[in-house]
């Protein structure tokens, strides 16, 4: 019996891990489109040539989609280290995360976001026709959310997050 607990505690691990992994590969994906890597013409602000003279950046507005890119590299870095951690209490609000990013990217698809575009991006629904950035993204998202749920089943979490969790009812 105590050879198939420890087989279980390394599937845990091994899961945590791999979810990381994934996490990981998304921020990082992330990052290539937000600097020009393969697929990202669509992340890419103006050249700063096309700037008017006499004019600061700030007077430019505020690049939403640069943010966004930005703030997602932070978030799954930060996901990652939840699952690597087995702090279970926060595997909600990551897999939660993860559902708006997958339902956002394919509703933006079939119709326009009041506030963020003003037309459907019908080239979503084609992701995985051609290899990019986007489809890196989209396999990751998907993968963190399925083995996200697998871990949320089985995953009892560590003794840290047993630690830090203060009341449990």
């Amino acid at each position: 019996m105590a050879a198939n607990t420890r087989n279980d505690i390394g599937s845990i691990h091994a899961g945590r891990f791999i979810v990381a992994v994934f996490a990981l590969i998304v921020a990082a994906a992330h990052l290539a489109s937000n600097s020009g890597g393969v697929g990202s013409s669509h992340f890419q602000a103006p050249p700063s040539n096309q700037i008017p003279s006499g004019t600061s950046g700030f007077s430019q507005g505020f690049n939403y989609v640069g943010f966004w890119t930005s703030f997602e590299v932070v978030v799954y870095t930060v996901i990652a280290i939840v699952f690597l951690l087995g702090l279970r209490t926060w595997y909600v609000p990551s897999i939660a995360f993860n559902v708006f990013n997958l339902g956002i990217y394919f509703i933006s698809g079939v119709t326009a976001i009041p506030g963020i575009t003003a037309t459907a991006f019908g080239g979503r629904l084609a992701v995985f026709s051609s290899f990019s950035t986007m489809s890196l993204i989209v396999v990751g998202w998907v993968a963190v959310l399925l083995l996200g749920i697998i871990m949320i089943k089985y995953d009892r979490g560590s003794e840290l997050d047993k630690m830090l969790v203060t009341k449990r009812a």
